[in-house]
């Protein structure tokens, strides 16, 4: 049987006038979260969604009638401000939950103290060359995961976080993602804002331990092959083609990275040259 909506059937209960704002409200609130979790730090985050999660059961009360028969506007965007609140608490828990990896004592200390290590990583994505001093090899920028890791004392320590290798070697160039290696280095502390736990500065070659996934040594035969077709190609061209197609921006031009800065178009180019 079908009859008119109650009071408090939510946003869209006059007839659907008014969007439903609830689930736009949780996700938007649930980046926002997640985005300051990230410069708050673990215990902060923490609290952000306790706080959160506190309002929102208060507001749920409310909202159905256990503490007081909510007045006209707060049925109306009451459950819009819930899931948001939701939002919050899921964005910043589980923020929370990745910072207090990222921030393990066992690796901040070694971190703090700028300790040379052996390091047990895994590669997640190409080596990017990154601005360097006219005249010398560009240092290569390599994200990886780090395994475990070996102090200056011997101590081996398990240690599942990112960190963002900078190598001098050329040697690191030719790697592909998923293969796995260890490296000496020495640890320094990230610029924040991000989940990287540590820079890792390594000087030497890597050495793998095993080859990298069939899947990436296919992928790294097709970026070879369109790298190789697209040689013949003026500077401009053939380095922006590699770049849109498949992420290789190795031999894109300085003037064109400053072409897409100025026009805002930042988005569409990979992040490689950006980072």
């Amino acid at each position: 049987m079908s009859g008119s909506p109650g009071p408090d059937a939510g946003p869209a209960a006059d007839g659907g006038s008014n969007p439903d704002l609830r689930l736009a409200g949780l996700a938007v609130a649930a980046w926002l979260a997640a985005l300051a979790g990230l410069h708050l730090g673990p215990r902060a985050t923490v609290l952000l969604a306790a706080g959160a999660a506190g309002l929102a059961a208060l507001s749920t009360a409310h909202l159905l009638g256990a503490l007081g028969r909510p007045v006209a506007p707060v049925r109306r965007y009451g459950w819009i401000a819930v899931a948001v609140l939701l939002g919050v608490v899921c964005g910043a828990a589980a923020t929370a939950a990745r910072l207090v990896v990222r921030d393990a004592p066992a690796v901040r200390s070694l971190v703090d103290d700028r300790a040379t290590v052996d390091a047990e990583l895994v590669v997640r994505d190409d080596p990017r060359p990154v601005r360097g001093v006219p005249g010398r090899p560009a240092t290569l920028l390599v994200r990886a995961d780090l395994v475990a890791l070996t102090g200056p004392d011997g101590a081996r320590v398990a240690a599942p976080v990112r960190v963002l290798v900078l190598a001098a070697d050329q040697a690191w160039r030719g790697l592909l993602p998923g293969q796995r290696l260890t490296a000496e280095g020495r640890l320094g502390a990230p610029r924040g804002g991000d989940l990287t736990a540590a820079v890792l500065t390594v000087p030497g070659p890597p050495v793998p331990r095993g080859p990298p996934p069939w899947a990436q040594r296919a992928a790294g035969v097709l970026r070879a092959g369109l790298q190789r077709a697209c040689a013949p190609l003026p500077d401009e061209q053939g380095g922006l083609l590699p770049g849109l197609v498949v992420g290789d921006t190795s031999r894109l031009p300085s003037a064109v990275e400053e072409d897409f800065r100025d026009t805002g178009m930042t988005h569409v180019m990979p992040r490689s040259r950006r980072d």
